[in-house]
């Protein structure tokens, strides 16, 4: 972006309450390919996609718990950490359900990596999964004291910021 349409996009949006456009602590955040903000409303229980203008997209609720991180993959398919139902629920990029992705204990922040895998940041560990099966796939090597948030880091590896330990963490390239 230049900085004259940097200097068009809205200061903020949205506000306080239950309504549609309002927040209740929203977290996550993503953009999509289309410059779609994605938002986990977290004290809403839901996600809610805005333009880059600030105009409503989208609400994705109803199956939510307690969201608190979201990503979007280059299809558009959403992905949201469902922290209250202990899973992370993957959406078409038109809000339909695909698939939700299980055995965790508090997935809180979610990535993609450049292979297309969904990275989950659980409690202590990053647990993996492929987006096209829905399969789990092996843990990263070492267990991580609350990692918060995590980026793809063009590679094949991952950067974590682990709160917990006051640093950031990176895994390389896994099979």
């Amino acid at each position: 972006m230049t900085s004259s349409e940097l200097a068009a996009l809205p200061r903020a949006f949205g506000g306080p309450g239950t309504g549609p456009g309002q927040f209740r602590s929203p977290s996550g955040i993503a953009v999509d390919a289309r410059g779609r903000v994605w938002v986990a409303d977290t004290g809403n229980d839901r996600v809610q996609a805005f333009t880059r203008d600030g105009a409503l997209v989208r609400v994705l609720a109803g199956r939510l718990k307690a969201p608190e991180g979201v990503a979007v993959d280059a299809a558009g398919h959403v992905y949201v950490a469902d922290t209250g139902n202990r899973r992370v629920v993957q959406f078409s990029w038109w809000g339909g359900f695909v698939r939700d992705f299980g055995g965790l204990a508090r997935p809180r922040a979610v990535a993609l990596d450049h292979a297309g895998r969904l990275l989950v940041d659980d409690t202590g560990r990053v647990a993996r999964f492929c987006t096209r099966t829905g399969a789990a796939l092996s843990d990263t090597t070492e267990p991580i004291g609350s990692p918060r948030d995590m980026a793809d880091d063009g590679a094949g590896g991952i950067w974590v910021a682990e709160t917990g330990n006051h640093r950031i963490v990176h895994f390389g390239a896994t099979g």
